[in-house]
């Protein structure tokens, strides 16, 4: 069906090659010292620096978000893993965890029970 569908239509419909994919991020920190420096630098070095946007909740202690990862020429896993490289680098990160990857506008946001990644423990 969708190679029947012309060009501009799969691109309005975001569907093929224009589909958005994301995984939902879940981040805990060890203190909640610094919080808005942390929320900071994580939206700044590590979401919009690898070329990704989110959206979601964050408070003093824990991030929890959907983090756009863009289509799938944009090496959504290669930014993703570029995200977590981020989280694992951070001292202040007790761990995180990330559901499977969805496209964002057309599949059920799920919640983390098929989780397919997590990093567990200080430095770990």
């Amino acid at each position: 069906m969708l190679r029947a569908m012309k060009r501009r239509l799969r691109k309005k419909k975001h569907l093929g090659e224009f589909a958005e994919w994301g995984r939902r991020l879940i981040v805990t920190r060890n203190t909640q010292a610094g919080a808005d420096a942390f929320q900071d630098a994580f939206i700044c070095e590590a979401i919009e620096g690898n070329g990704c946007c989110c959206g979601g909740g964050m408070s003093a202690e824990q991030i929890d978000v959907v983090v756009e990862l863009g289509k799938a020429d944009d090496d959504p896993d290669g930014r993703f893993a570029r995200v977590t490289a981020w989280l694992d680098a951070r001292a202040d990160v007790r761990d995180w965890q990330a559901g499977p990857l969805f496209d964002l506008w057309h599949d059920d946001f799920e919640g983390l029970e098929g989780r397919d990644e997590r990093r567990d423990g200080e430095g770990s």
